[in-house]
């Protein structure tokens, strides 16, 4: 059979294109490193390769947040442990404070002024930003400061952001990312205990003006209950000392007293005159602590109706719910408040109608709001103590809270790298070129792409003549 010299040549191009497509594969596999390099390479590898490409893309972004949520978390710390050693000043303060050797009007209110510096300072770590970010306002407005100070001096703040705490999805996970000004700086606390910055102003006044006062040491009401005042919409709501659910512990009323009745003396300074001046308060089971209830008025518009004998003022504080007196008498003296016997007036098995006879009993009034009977400059300091140790714990809670959220987030960042890298291992398998045999492939094509193109030319130098 004769074969005709125009297919020879056809053959031997074709042949010549072949193997160039081919060295040209091998070289570029060689070149980039990767046998897949488009859909036509292997069609049965490449959609798993496509799908590996996107997890591992996914678990090195979440890796990334997780790093920066760390970052962030690791900075917020860095702003409690400052807010930390802002508390822990104040404390040394208040017990240097709280000594009867310091003199009246000099020592006390140079102590003050560096109390209002620390308050100056934990405002402004309220307002801490990280990346233009307020890390304490929570999932309000990320560019407005959360926290005003009102006042000159500042003796509270204004909040304008939430305590809802920031989170980011991260591994599929919602991730805290922060904490609440709740949380760091106790405000609005459902527990009765101040803020920091209430806290950090009540002890500057206290030191600055020296009032001899005392407050209720803890919340006298029981969890999740409220003891209103006068200032509030329904002030007969849990305004009267009924006992549980309103107070931890009521008063203890006069032996068959009708109806149920309590007596307190204060012994204190007339503001007017200097003279001693001493009342004696007698409240029933239905008083309320604040405002004016059944035409009946409360524990603290009494003690005030006397001020003019006793020199001793009385608040009632709604959101830390303590009862608070204080000695408006010049320099502040001490003033003594104790549990008496009530006069018994009325009717019992034992004691006929309008009959007075004397109380063998004396009430717990004291005991009830938690009040010492000696008021003065430093047991008000006392108190304050015990609230700053309250409001450190707190901060150190928010602290540990943060630190096992880093924790948890540094787990997450090495699972997900030890992920990415079996991953990446998995596809290199997949997509990568086998050198040695790529380079060995690399050679015999070449090898043989020479010997092609040899033939070739050695053919196209034939005439009829040599095949003849």
């Amino acid at each position: 059979m004769r074969i005709a010299t125009s297919t020879i040549y056809d053959n031997q191009i074709q042949s010549i294109d072949n193997l160039s497509a081919q060295y040209q594969s091998i070289g570029q596999d060689l070149s980039t490193g990767k046998s897949l390099n488009v859909p036509s390479d292997d069609p049965a590898q490449i959609s798993q390769d496509l799908t590996l490409t996107s997890t591992i893309a996914s678990e090195n972004a979440d890796a990334s947040n997780a790093t920066s949520a760390q970052a962030e978390l690791t900075f917020t710390d860095s702003t409690l442990s400052s807010l930390t050693s802002v508390l822990q000043t104040a404390r040394s303060l208040a017990v240097s404070g709280a000594t009867d050797i310091i003199p009246n009007g000099t020592q006390r209110p140079l102590i003050g002024q560096q109390v209002a510096g620390l308050l100056t300072q934990a405002l402004a770590l309220a307002n801490t930003q990280y990346g233009g970010t307020y890390l304490f306002a929570g999932t309000g407005s990320g560019t407005t400061a959360p926290i005003t100070p009102l006042g000159s001096p500042p003796n509270a703040v204004a909040f304008t952001g939430n305590n809802n705490v920031r989170t980011e999805v991260i591994n599929g996970q919602s991730v805290a990312v922060g904490t609440t000004l709740q949380n760091a700086f106790n405000q609005g606390s459902t527990d009765g205990t101040p803020s920091v910055f209430t806290l950090l102003a009540t002890l500057r006044d206290t030191l600055d003006k020296e009032p001899a006062a005392i407050e209720s040491q803890q919340p006298i009401n029981v969890t999740g209950s409220t003891i209103q005042g006068a200032a509030d919409a329904a002030p007969t709501t849990l305004a009267q000392l009924v006992g549980p659910p309103s107070m931890t512990t009521i008063p203890l009323t006069a032996d068959n007293a009708v109806p149920p009745s309590y007596s307190i003396q204060i012994n204190g300074t007339s503001p007017a005159t200097g003279a001693a001046g001493s009342t004696t308060f007698t409240f029933q089971g239905a008083t309320p602590v604040d405002g004016v209830v059944a035409g009946q008025n409360g524990i603290v518009q009494q003690i005030n109706a006397a001020t003019a004998t006793t020199g001793v003022t009385a608040s009632w504080n709604v959101a830390s719910q303590r009862l608070v007196l204080t000695s408006v008498a010049p320099n502040s003296p001490p003033f003594l408040i104790s549990d008496v016997p009530t006069p018994l007036v009325g009717a019992s098995a034992n004691v006929p109608v309008a009959v007075t006879t004397a109380a063998t009993t004396k009430s717990t009034f004291l005991e009830a709001f938690q009040i010492p009977s000696q008021v003065s400059v430093t047991s008000n300091l006392s108190t304050q103590i015990g609230d700053i140790d309250a409001v450190i714990n707190q901060v150190l809670s928010a602290r540990a809270g943060i630190g096992q959220q880093i924790q948890n987030l540094a787990g997450t960042t090495s699972q997900l790298q030890v992920l990415s890298n079996d991953n990446v291992t998995t596809q290199s398998t997949i997509a990568d070129t086998n050198v040695a045999q790529a380079t060995s492939q690399f050679t015999l094509t070449q090898t043989a792409l020479q010997a092609a193109y040899a033939t070739t030319s050695r053919l196209e130098g034939k005439t009829l003549i040599d095949y003849l």
